[in-house]
């Protein structure tokens, strides 16, 4: 950031802070990406110990399974439940509306229209290994 009509090392120490002040609110972001991917049991175990950088995720999509009628029981329970890195959730979260060839060239999102609980679970579990989440 330029400050104009300040000498440029006043410049840059208030530059300095304006780093240091992104990289402590960022970080466990940027930490929590650079995850190796873990076993399914391993994000399970994760799913009891929230931190900062990882966000809860439903392995089987919360708002697709409410409107197809599926029992919160299963949606909520804690086979669906597990924390991912912040990050990664996103690039989970946008790769099931892109298009895809696996998916007669529809998006995972749309092809799961009509499927049962084992194939959504299925395909999100994919996401997952494609994305780098899981092993």
């Amino acid at each position: 950031m330029i400050r104009f009509g300040m000498p440029s090392a006043v410049s840059l120490v208030f530059d300095a802070i304006d780093v240091a002040h992104w990289l402590v609110e960022f970080y466990p972001y940027i930490r929590s990406y650079l995850d190796e991917p873990k076993s399914l049991q391993e994000l399970r175990a994760d799913a009891d110990a929230r931190r900062k950088g990882y966000d809860l995720h439903h392995i089987v999509e919360q708002s697709a399974a409410r409107a197809a009628g599926f029992p919160e029981s299963l949606i909520e329970g804690p086979e669906n439940l597990v924390w991912v890195p912040r990050f990664r959730h996103w690039q989970v979260t946008g790769w099931f509306m892109e298009p895809s060839a696996a998916y007669g060239g529809l998006s995972p999102r749309k092809y799961l229209v009509g499927k049962d609980w084992a194939e959504r679970r299925r395909v999100g579990i994919d996401a997952f290994r494609i994305n780098g989440v899981l092993k």
